[in-house]
Formats: C-alpha cells, sequence, structure tokens
C-alpha cells in the first residue's frame, strides 16, 4: 500500500515537472559564437558575472586552466601573462610564479576530470557563444569534453 502511494507521488511529481517544457522546445542559438585560439586575448563586451566572480569588461584578458590544491579554475590574466600553446606551466618555478602573478580573476570550473596537473597553468582555447543575457565558455582545447561555464550578463 505504501509502496503504490509513492509511486503515484512520484509519477504525479514527473508529469507536473515535465508539463512546463513544450514537447517542440528547441535550444537556444547563440546571438554570436567565436572561437578564440590557446593564448589569444579575449575581450568581453560586456561584465560577466559568475558567482561572486566579476569580470569587467573594457579590458582583455588570455583564459588559462590553473589547476591548485583548492580546485581548478579559468584564469583571466593580463595578456602580459605570455605562455606559448600547448605548453604547462609548473607554479613552483620562476615562470610560473611570474604568470600567476597576472591572474585577475578565478572562476571555479566543475569537473571530476583532470584538466591540467596540481599546481600548473596552461592556456586554454575556447568558444564563446552570447545568447544576450548570457555568455556561455566552452573549453575545447582540454580532454574532457563539454566543460562549460556559463556568465551572467551584466549591463
Amino acid at each position: 500500500m505504501r509502496l503504490r502511494l509513492v509511486t503515484c507521488a512520484l509519477a504525479v511529481l514527473v508529469a507536473v515537472a515535465g508539463a512546463g517544457i513544450p514537447a517542440d522546445a528547441k535550444p537556444a542559438k547563440p546571438k554570436k559564437v567565436k572561437v578564440y585560439a590557446q593564448g589569444q586575448v579575449y575581450c568581453p563586451a560586456s561584465v560577466l558575472v559568475a558567482g561572486s566572480v566579476v569580470i569587467q569588461a573594457g579590458r582583455c584578458y588570455t583564459l588559462y586552466v590553473i589547476r591548485e590544491p583548492r580546485g581548478t579554475f579559468l584564469a583571466f590574466a593580463a595578456p602580459q601573462a605570455f605562455i606559448p600553446p600547448g605548453q604547462i606551466v609548473r607554479l613552483t618555478t620562476p615562470a610560473g610564479a611570474k604568470a600567476k602573478a597576472k591572474i585577475l580573476y578565478l572562476v571555479p570550473i566543475q569537473t571530476r576530470a583532470v584538466l591540467v596537473p596540481v599546481n600548473a597553468m596552461t592556456p586554454v582555447a575556447v568558444r564563446v557563444e552570447d545568447f544576450g543575457p548570457q555568455v556561455s565558455i566552452v573549453l575545447t582545447s582540454v580532454s574532457a569534453p563539454n566543460v562549460v561555464l556559463i556568465f551572467q550578463v551584466r549591463l
């Protein structure tokens, strides 16, 4: 009896949850898509917000994946922090310390895949998809597929 009640309740929840989505709903298409190679400079047109991190517009950044003991991050660094494409720099070396000093923003990446060794950073190629109120940055040069960071656009 109790099992039937739970089963009926779950069936109702599934039906109600699916009722708000039209059957012919198509995914939103981005207004603009741009691909950036490793080491290429990215200049956001608007302020980008991801959680408590606010990326300022009006300046350009080089994008890196950095992994520290506390986690993996997408790093927005000054363009002067140049690391050649495909090269992994250890943060414990003088070159790594110099590059890390140029990092302006760190955005956490939620993934179980290892994108770069611990205490290292590397430039990353990305695809930036502008949907208007939000911008998606897809990491394209990493070993894990579908690593996407979503930013809200603040005008």
